[in-house]
């Protein structure tokens, strides 16, 4: 009561007194409502500055304790637009800097969670934690409390480009991260999801026609939840049909060798739900040809008006034939010019080169030059995680990147 109706002269020397030792006061069952009281009552000037000047220090371990986390979100009222010695900046810099140490922990991440959704929280403060969470992604995503904040990434917080440099970060640990129970939940969200196509296919690339085929057996082998990560993705809305047949023949390639392999039939329940689906995709498949040539018939005299109707012109011809990299079940596949298709070698095909005996090669693309290798798989070069890229959203960069 006397922080609530003393006059401005004497709170503030109560602030005095008090800001010393808050830190300690804060985390104690009693002392922690007269500090968020204190703080709810703060006005704008000196008595801020003293709050934050001797809270700064002891932000992540405020974070951490059952009670004080209640004393770092009492100071998010201070504003992101107040001076920046009385701001709430302090704390988001805090989270930024012990990320990992604070999203791990129970009563941490919930409290993270709560300053990312505050209102008092500026879209700029939310990219400085969103770099962080990236760059931990692959931690995190196993985490019981850190999976909190990569679910509030990928699905509240409308960065665009998020989807993209999760999977750059998830991709290398794929079959880890696929046979633990949350971060197939992770992978899912990545594969289920048709808003940044570039970061659904790297992971299917990854899985299931990586030049490492141990990928795809090591998941498969888990029959609790690496299996369920495939059903999902033979199952999911955001994939053709031509994909997921192709996606359904390297399966059965990979259940036969597992079978061979351990000299058994497939006796578990879900496997052989995966194998009748398997068998189900394949059935009702049709295979995808490339546009036939013209005919001999066609080739006559371009002078005869009555062959000038059906005779295909040299623009009719182009526009006949589908560019290198274009998909005909994926609006979002890539083309690219002829200029650089001539001068890159083909290192990867598009959802892989293991086709059924009856059906023809799928397109081809060139993967990015920066690629580099880790046991067997395809990853792009990052810049340095201690030298992160500012993030932008989808209201400053039409792209929308996040560059961790």
């Amino acid at each position: 009561r006397l922080a609530e109706r003393a006059a401005s002269a004497l709170r503030l020397a109560l602030v005095q007194r008090v800001a010393p030792h808050m830190a300690t006061i804060g985390v104690h069952k009693n002392g922690t409502w007269a500090v968020q009281k204190l703080i709810d009552c703060a006005e704008p000037g000196e008595q801020r500055r003293l709050i934050v000047s001797h809270l700064r220090a002891f932000v992540p371990q405020l974070l951490l304790d059952q009670l004080g986390n209640y004393v770092v979100q009492g100071c998010l009222k201070f504003g992101c637009t107040a001076a920046n010695d009385e701001s709430n900046q302090f704390v988001f810099d805090a989270i930024h800097a012990r990320c990992l140490e604070v999203a791990q922990g129970r009563f941490g991440a919930r409290a993270m969670r709560t300053c990312l959704e505050s209102t008092s929280a500026s879209r700029l403060q939310q990219k400085l934690v969103a770099v962080a969470l990236v760059t931990n992604a692959a931690t995190l995503a196993t985490n019981p409390n850190g999976h909190l904040l990569i679910t509030w990434l990928l699905d509240a917080s409308r960065f665009q480009g998020r989807m993209r440099v999760l999977a750059h970060q998830l991709a290398p640990h794929l079959r880890y991260l696929a046979t633990h129970k949350l971060g197939a939940a992770a992978i899912g969200k990545l594969v289920d999801q048709a808003f940044e196509p570039d970061a659904r296919d790297l992971i299917l690339n990854t899985l299931f026609f990586n030049p490492d085929p141990s990928v795809l057996d090591d998941v498969l082998a888990d029959h609790v939840q690496g299996v369920q990560v495939v059903l999902r993705v033979l199952q999911g809305s955001a994939i053709g049909d031509a994909e997921k047949a192709r996606i359904a023949d390297r399966v059965r390639s990979a259940l036969d060798s597992y079978r061979r392999s351990s000299g058994s039939g497939t006796t578990n329940a879900a496997m052989q739900r995966l194998s009748d689906l398997v068998a189900s995709t394949l059935a009702h498949s049709q295979p995808v040809y490339p546009p036939a040539m013209p005919s001999v018939a066609h080739r006559v005299s371009a002078t005869s008006p009555v062959q000038q109707d059906v005779m295909p012109t040299a623009h009719h011809f182009m526009q006949t034939q589908q560019p290198l990299g274009f998909h005909p079940t994926n609006s979002g596949a890539m083309s690219f010019p002829a200029s650089h298709t001539q001068s890159q070698p083909m290192m990867m095909p598009r959802y892989g080169g293991m086709v059924g005996a009856n059906q023809p090669m799928p397109p081809f693309y060139p993967m990015p030059q920066q690629m580099g290798t880790n046991n067997g798989m395809y990853m792009p070069m990052y810049p340095p995680v201690s030298d992160p890229v500012p993030v932008s959203d989808e209201s400053s960069t039409p792209h929308g990147s996040i560059n961790p």
